[in-house]
């Protein structure tokens, strides 16, 4: 575990180091810089750290592979949240870890930095507008110091896999293209996305060219269901129960897109006569 401190010292240390070389903030040993801020505590078996530094291997080998021509920046992370997840579970990792902000923080320094660094660049770059040199921008915090899972960004790698259930539905990771708001706002902060029948259902449905919903019935359709959960005990719902509700909506929300783009263009055309 790393305190926040510690977390914050370690980061801006990285990212002033990385600024002169083109905002560079790869580092290729990640434990160089940690020393003595790594800190275990608690009963039974150390972490095996083995099988993380192996997973980062993999999901470095993304960022640096085929597949990051095609894929985009978030769906890049859903296959490597497949690998961090495989990994925790090999490890062992315990639910106090998980629910320790400490643990997030030492898997973010320690074995996913450069993923975390290239999913955000924007807010590992360096800001020298002030007249005191050079500082790292506020904004990388939230990506590392695991106060909130669902920003910490291998935190909220977990809570993706988890919240479809698990490595067996491992493909919706990343079936959905420029997903980002969709992830975060939609499922991982919502009730909805507690519980992996509906969260199936909604990939599913956005993965797909032909139902896609753009952004604001995507979230007309969040604030329907969420709505329609408190009539219900959504953690009753089987997979064809959660399809069936989650369809419904969905039809509802494309009909109501179609109507509102047919108005605008009959509001067109008569302008223009």
């Amino acid at each position: 575990m790393i305190s926040l401190l510690a977390t914050l010292r370690i980061a801006e240390s990285r990212i002033i180091a990385g600024s002169p070389h083109g905002d560079s903030t790869w580092v290729e040993d990640l434990g160089a810089d940690l020393g003595d801020a790594v800190k275990w505590w608690g009963e039974g078996d150390e972490l095996d750290t083995e099988i993380l530094d192996e997973a980062r291997v993999g999901i470095e080998a993304l960022l640096r592979g085929d597949e990051i021509a095609v894929l985009d920046r978030d769906q890049i992370e859903g296959k490597a949240a497949c690998r961090l997840y495989q990994a925790l579970i090999d490890a062992r990792v315990e639910t106090v870890m998980l629910d320790d902000p400490g643990f997030w923080r030492y898997v973010a320094l320690a074995h996913v930095w450069n993923l975390v660094t290239w999913r955000e660049p924007a807010a590992f770059a360096v800001d020298n507008s002030e007249d005191d040199g050079v500082k790292p921008k506020e904004s990388f915090r939230r990506y590392v110091d695991g106060h909130n899972s669902r920003e910490c960004l291998p935190a909220r790698m977990y809570l993706r896999v988890d919240a479809l259930g698990g490595l067996e539905h491992a493909q919706l990771a990343w079936a959905v293209r420029g997903s980002t708001d969709f992830w975060r706002s939609h499922i991982l902060r919502v009730k909805a996305g507690e519980h992996p029948p509906l969260v199936r259902a909604l990939v599913k449905r956005q993965a797909d060219a032909a139902t896609r919903l753009p952004t604001d019935p995507l979230r007309a359709l969040a604030k329907e269901l969420n709505r329609t959960l408190t009539n219900l005990v959504p953690a009753l719902l089987t997979d064809s129960a959660a399809d069936e509700l989650v369809g419904a909506l969905w039809d509802r929300q494309r009909a109501r897109a179609r109507l509102t783009t047919n108005d605008g263009a009959a509001q067109a055309a008569a302008s223009i006569q």
